[in-house]
This record gives structure tokens, sequence and C-alpha cells, in this order.
């Protein structure tokens, strides 16, 4: 499991939970952290919403590949909050960044 697919799976969890979610919605990836092995995998996104907002993700799957559960939990965060992350430290995603710019323009 790789960061872009963590983070790929949260934005689809994302428009479950809201129909009419947007990745034009997000701003900027401003920190990522990533745990994952071959079955299960963990993940936290902070975003910078468009809007203002700053909304921490955190993605977790157990093998959803085999149909296994997944979850995607959203917390809004205040100016300069950095929840801990679940493994390792906070990262610049740059790539994804680049990645998520592409997506943008596609959709």
């Amino acid at each position: 499991m790789s960061e872009d697919w963590g983070f790929l799976r949260a934005c689809d969890l994302a428009r479950t939970a809201d129909e009419s979610f947007h990745l034009s919605w997000i701003a900027e990836i401003e920190a990522a952290w990533q745990n994952a092995d071959l079955d299960h995998g963990s993940f936290g996104f902070i975003l910078a919403m468009a809007d203002g907002r700053r909304l921490y993700w955190l993605y977790t799957a157990e093998d959803a590949g085999a149909g296994r559960p997944e979850d995607l939990e959203v917390a809004e965060l205040g100016p300069g909050d950095m929840p801990e992350p679940g493994a390792g430290a906070w990262s610049r995603p740059d790539a994804l960044n680049k990645h998520l710019a592409v997506l943008q323009r596609l959709t």
C-alpha cells in the first residue's frame, strides 16, 4: 500500500460520506504519514481546504482488497494543530500534492 493509494481510498470514502465532496475542496495536503504492509494500512493526512478549514483524515484498512473493513475518520483542526502521527513522523507530501493537482484538473 502506498501513500497515493491510501489518499485515493480516503477520497473515495469521503465521497461515500458526502456525495457532494469534490477534490477541488482540497487546496493542499500539508503533511502526511503512513504505516502500511501487505495486509494492513493506516494513513494520516492534514488537509488545507479551499474554504480555509484544516482537516485531519485518518484512513485505516485491514486488507481492503479482500473486502475487509476500511474506515475514514475526519477531525477539524485549529491553526497550528498537529495530531500525533500514528507511525513515524509527519512528512511533506510534495509528490502527493502534484498528483492531487493532476487529479483536480481531470475531474
